[in-house]
């Protein structure tokens, strides 16, 4: 998260842009539809499993053509990748509501520990909320293929420039460490993760929410500056 270099999220943020500016905007019909078709194609994977759905499957949970699944993503595999893109997107809506709801000019510990906190509580409810999507993406990130990972990097750009735009003056008042990013998102999303994943399994009974404090807590004690 804070550390990505922003000369590359820059150029990564423009190279999409023209990419989405030479694209038709679908309609709000459009848009309603293949989100009901996603969300079709989720409860379909969930049960059956990526390699066991076939796109007739989709078309009878959704009643609607075949024609129009092609039309709308072009196959199963483009349906498969999109489902990951557009849970990354909905985590990452909810992430940014918690952090709207902070104010990053309060340069205190308190506000500092309250957005690194933030960032923990957006993991667990999210998860928690979305639990049969959450353990698609856990699980699933190999389907986004060939157009869909640019979709994803450009998204994961403006993701990370934002909570880098969100924290930086906290980090040059000193009041939390500054890491790598891959150091800093393993010490924040690691625990969840690690749990959310056996809870989602069913080898952890206790639900990954009751915990959502303990998890939070941790995130500070690990990033706060001594």
């Amino acid at each position: 998260m804070i550390g990505l270099d922003k000369g590359f999220v820059l150029k990564m943020n423009e190279d999409v842009a023209l990419e989405v500016s030479l694209s038709p905007k679908p309609s709000s019909r459009s848009l309603q539809k293949k989100q009901q078709i996603l969300q079709q194609a989720l409860l379909c994977f969930s049960e059956h499993g990526v390699q066991g759905t076939t796109i007739d499957m989709i078309r009878e949970a959704t009643q609607t053509s075949v024609g129009s699944l092609y039309h709308h993503f072009g196959n199963k595999d483009a349906i498969a990748g999109a489902l990951f893109i557009e849970g990354m997107r909905d985590f990452a809506e909810l992430l940014k509501q918690y952090l709207a709801g902070l104010d990053n000019t309060v340069l205190t510990k308190t506000q500092a520990c309250a957005g690194v906190k933030a960032l923990v509580y957006a993991n667990v409810d999210w998860i928690s909320n979305q639990p049969d999507w959450a353990n698609y993406v856990f699980h699933h990130r190999a389907a986004v293929k060939g157009p869909g990972k640019l979709r994803l990097e450009g998204d994961h750009g403006h993701f990370y420039q934002h909570i880098n735009d969100w924290f930086a003056p906290f980090l040059e008042k000193g009041l939390i460490q500054e890491l790598p990013l891959e150091v800093l998102a393993s010490v924040v999303t690691g625990p969840v993760h690690t749990y959310a994943r056996h809870w989602l399994a069913g080898r952890y009974k206790v639900s990954l929410v009751e915990h959502r404090e303990v998890f939070a807590e941790a995130a500070w004690q690990s990033l706060k500056c001594r």
